[in-house]
């Protein structure tokens, strides 16, 4: 094969190439393409948002080191730090070893499209096109195979370590318990320490962002169950920046008091997603279950404010909803333009949903504070920017509002403030 490398064009085009790339727009937009090829095409990514975070990360300090190499004449690698986590969280989450494999081979087909379109949108009379894919294709071909390789070894090594120790075998028994192979009550109790089954079990997953406060979700279930007047939880740690928590209880109880826990949670940078309470093995289940699906929308929405504790039972119509593409549709077909990103829509639609959560324009004024004539104009400001009348299709209107606060609006419009 003839060296490309000693085209002097090329050396200049590939350079021109990664300043461009360079910049955090684009690496964003990279970022995006390829982030979501891999959570559309890996089931499991799909369905774990913690895992998700981890991937993006990775996919943004794989492409800042790729491109950093590019323009260089002889290629070097190393795995990135970022990435190096993608396959030791997902050992801890419990996923095979494909789905390592299956993410790199769906970033691989993301990578090469976006390649294979970056050289066709930037011709050039002194570079060959074919030139330009033969480097790109011989450079991102060496790295996917390196970082592939030193990923599954990290993959068994993780596999390996997670197999020793109490932690690792109370782990074990958990996800036989949610996965419906240990259906013994007893069998299950005993083997995770005495934890009674037979109770209430309320369930809570915590997650944070901030690696410097993994060590502090344990405690963080403690203070949770400690607002709830209960005794020590059951946790386990999955891996990653989680962990999960059962709490047990003789009686269904008030999970309005974790409502105290938030601003702890809020120091330590800890989110806290919530089950039903729901009693015995099945409520072990489904109550992990439904934590799981407030954890989605706690993490895939936009923190428009709903605060560190995430309940189900206040999100579980936009678990059912989702936060897919046909969602942004059924918003905007909805909401029309009042799904507008300007403040002064923005207050319309916060009006709108204090009038259809209160019932009342006089209740929905005094929570706004403003005069009760205003609530009625902007009402029909509303309308008109919607086209049809908020009593002709409340519930649609209602749903399409929740969903635009959680997933689609911005953090600069997102609550009403008190006038005067």
């Amino acid at each position: 094969m003839r060296d490309v490398w000693a085209n002097r064009e090329l050396r200049n085009w590939v350079a021109e190439f990664v300043t461009t790339e360079s910049q955090s727009e684009a690496t964003e937009r990279w970022v995006n393409q390829v982030h979501g090829r891999i959570v559309d095409q890996v089931d499991q990514v799909r369905q774990d948002p913690a895992v998700q975070n981890v991937i993006r990360d990775a996919c943004e300090a794989h492409w800042r080191a790729f491109l950093a190499n590019l323009g260089q004449p002889v290629q070097t690698f190393h795995l990135v730090e970022e990435a190096r986590l993608v396959p030791i969280v997902a050992a801890q989450h419990g996923y095979p070893l494909t789905v390592i494999f299956d993410i790199y081979t769906s970033g691989e087909q993301a990578v090469w499209e976006f390649i294979t379109n970056a050289v066709r949108e930037r011709p050039s009379d002194a570079v060959d096109e074919a030139d330009a894919l033969v480097h790109f294709w011989t450079r991102s071909s060496t790295w996917f195979d390196h970082s592939v390789q030193q990923s599954v070894a990290l993959f068994q090594a993780e596999v390996e370590r997670i197999r020793q120790g109490d932690a690792a075998r109370r782990l074990e028994v958990v996800r036989a318990v949610l996965g419906g192979t240990l259906r013994d009550p007893r069998e299950a109790s005993a083997r995770l320490g005495g934890h009674p089954l037979s109770a209430y079990q309320t369930a809570i997953l915590l997650h944070t962002r901030d690696d410097a406060m993994i060590a502090d979700l344990p405690q963080a279930a403690q203070v949770m169950t400690t607002a709830l007047g209960l005794r020590q939880p059951l946790v386990v740690h999955p891996g990653g920046r989680d962990l999960w928590a059962w709490i047990s209880s003789t009686g269904e109880p008030d999970l309005t008091l974790l409502a105290e826990c938030g601003a702890w949670l809020e120091d330590h940078h800890i989110l806290a997603a919530v089950g039903s309470s729901s009693p015995g093995i099945d409520g072990f289940r489904s109550s992990h279950s439904e934590a799981l699906a407030a954890q989605r929308v706690s993490l895939v929405g936009n923190g428009s404010g709903s605060g560190p504790v995430t309940y189900f039972a206040d999100v579980e119509l936009l678990t059912l909803v989702g936060s897919g593409e046909e969602m942004r549709r059924f918003v905007h077909r909805t909401l029309g333009r009042l799904s507008a990103t300007d403040e002064q829509v923005a207050r319309l639609r916060a009006t709108l949903r204090a009038l259809l959560s209160s019932g009342s324009v006089d209740v929905a004024a005094k929570r706004l504070l403003v005069h009760k004539n205003t609530v009625r104009y902007r009402i029909e400001r509303a309308e008109e920017l919607m086209g049809r009348r908020l009593s002709d299709s409340p519930t649609e209107i209602d749903v399409a509002l929740r969903c635009y606060d959680t997933y689609l609006m911005s953090g600069a419009a997102a609550v009403e403030q008190p006038e005067g």
